[in-house]
């Protein structure tokens, strides 16, 4: 560098000495240049280790905060709470106000009710149902039916009498499955569990193959009635309940009610209050409650 400088001093001319103080400034400024960059380099180092400081102190700080806040509340909790002693004041007895015999004469006697105004209300027992058992009290009572009538807004479409007849039924579908005194065989296994899950459509297709394959019976016109009249399918029933009625079998007093409902279903109103009349008027049938019921909203 020293015979670098002695050259330019002594044997360069103008241009040469020019171009070197260029270059002598670009190194400069590229020295100085480098040297800003390790200055920033050591800043943002120093920086970063600030901030790590500062945080590792506030995180210690919280822990610390932390540690005292639990050792208070433990210690504040663990504290047995003894409630304080009240000192009870000596009660004095009331002082008691006697009667003068002037006063037990103007006080009139307080009047008892009448006997027949507290009698309380008799049960009357009704005669056993082997159907719908159930209790009464000075009128008939019975239970609601544990299942809707088939809904005849959807089968016959919108309209005041099918919404009327769908409210009336409601009230009176007094049906049940198993069928009273009806003994299902093997043939019919698959209807008798489709029935008891009350999926009478599968029921009726199946038993519609039956009636293709054997002889027509009670048992098979009973259950073709029964799941038309779960269907709300009134006219098809009657025609199936004509076939088995006046038997003289175990099931001939369920076999009349359902008749009457599917009278109602074939809007035959005045067919089904006659046979509700029969019904009502034997005192052993186990339909003449619900008979009772259903003339009186008939009515």
């Amino acid at each position: 560098m020293e015979k670098y400088e002695q050259y330019l001093s002594d044997n360069a001319d103008n241009d040469e000495r020019r171009a070197a103080a260029q270059v002598m400034e670009g190194l400069a400024g590229l020295r100085l240049e480098a040297k800003l960059r390790e200055v920033a380099t050591e800043q943002a180092v120093q920086h970063r280790r600030t901030l790590w400081r500062r945080l590792l102190f506030t995180l210690a700080a919280l822990a610390f905060l932390a540690a005292v806040a639990y050792w208070f509340f433990s210690k504040k909790d663990a504290r047995p709470s003894v409630p304080p002693i009240e000192k009870q004041a000596p009660s004095s007895p009331s002082p008691t106000k006697k009667q003068t015999p002037e006063q037990n004469k103007s006080e009139k006697p307080r009047e008892k009710p009448p006997i027949a105004q507290i009698k309380p209300k008799e049960e009357v027992p009704v005669a056993p149902d082997p159907i719908f058992p159930t209790f009464a009290v000075q009128d008939e009572v019975i239970p609601v039916p544990l299942h809707a009538a088939p809904d005849l807004v959807a089968a016959r479409g919108q309209g005041e009498a099918n919404a009327a007849l769908k409210a009336l039924l409601d009230q009176l579908w007094y049906v049940t499955y198993p069928l009273q005194g009806l003994e299902v065989s093997r043939a019919f296994s698959s209807v008798d569990e489709n029935l008891k899950k009350r999926d009478f459509t599968a029921a009726y297709l199946e038993l519609e193959q039956l009636s293709s394959t054997q002889a027509t019976n009670d048992t098979l016109h009973y259950l073709q009635a029964y799941c038309l009249l779960e269907t709300g399918e009134g006219q098809e029933a009657l025609l199936h309940f004509a076939q088995i009625q006046n038997r003289q079998l175990a099931r001939d007093p369920q076999l009349q009610w359902y008749r009457g409902l599917t009278l109602l279903l074939a809007d035959k109103r005045s067919e089904a209050i006659a046979l509700f009349n029969v019904i009502a008027a034997n005192s052993g049938h186990p339909y003449r409650r619900q008979a009772r019921k259903a003339l009186k909203l008939l009515q």
